[in-house]
């Protein structure tokens, strides 16, 4: 336990003691999309308009009632989806490899009022940073060798469901990773080495928020 704490308080002096600028902001007001993020306390998410993800993710219209915005986290295949935590599934979740899955929820309303109690990070990215980041959503879904995807149950709030995941989960491969690797392609400046906590994910994007009117 000592190791992962040790661990935890390093990933977020690296987090917040070392400096990155922004890729692909935008040029005007046509070239700007926002992009959210989303507290949960232990997990992150990322979010997206319904218009920028229905394009590249054509199935999640169909799987999905429609929607305004749509929140994707991803993570352990078991710890995400368990309906109760236990003190093995969490060992299990930091010790063990493990398969992922993708979560993705549909909102109707804007990200603040549908998460009137979580902390919400507004980001302005470009038309070329959407790209990047769209690009690097729809990989981190597994298909078959037909390109489709496989859905899992039911998702844990809201209109929301399960897809398998492509990659491993482990102890330095975090949910919270994969929402600082989200943020990293669409250009924002964050580290994604050792960003484990969802309080790094945050305090990175606030001050990105910062750097990009200074």
């Amino acid at each position: 336990m000592r190791a992962i704490l040790a661990l935890v308080l390093f990933a977020t002096c690296v987090a917040g003691c070392t400096s990155k600028t922004w890729r692909y902001l935008p040029e005007s007001r046509h070239d700007e999309h926002k992009i959210y993020v989303v507290n949960h306390g232990w997990h992150t998410g990322v979010i997206v308009s319904d218009q920028a993800l229905n394009h590249q993710l054509t199935f999640l219209k169909r799987d999905l009632s429609d929607a305004r915005y749509y929140e994707i986290g991803w993570g352990d295949k078991g710890f995400y989806q368990a309906k109760e935590i236990t003190f093995s599934l969490v060992m299990k979740a930091i010790f063990w490899p493990s398969e992922s899955v993708m979560h993705v929820v549909a909102m109707p309303l804007a990200p603040r009022d549908f998460f009137p109690n979580s902390e919400v990070v507004e980001l302005s990215i470009s038309t070329e940073g959407m790209a990047h980041l769209l690009d690097f959503v729809s990989g981190s879904f597994k298909r078959d060798h037909a390109g489709k995807v496989s859905r899992g149950g039911r998702g844990l709030y809201g209109v929301s469901a399960f897809y398998e995941g492509e990659g491993t989960y482990y102890m330095t491969n975090t949910c919270n990773s994969w929402v600082a690797k989200a943020l990293e392609h669409a250009g924002v400046p964050i580290r994604t080495v050792l960003t484990l906590t969802a309080d790094s994910v945050m305090s990175q994007a606030r001050n990105a928020t910062k750097k990009c009117c200074n």
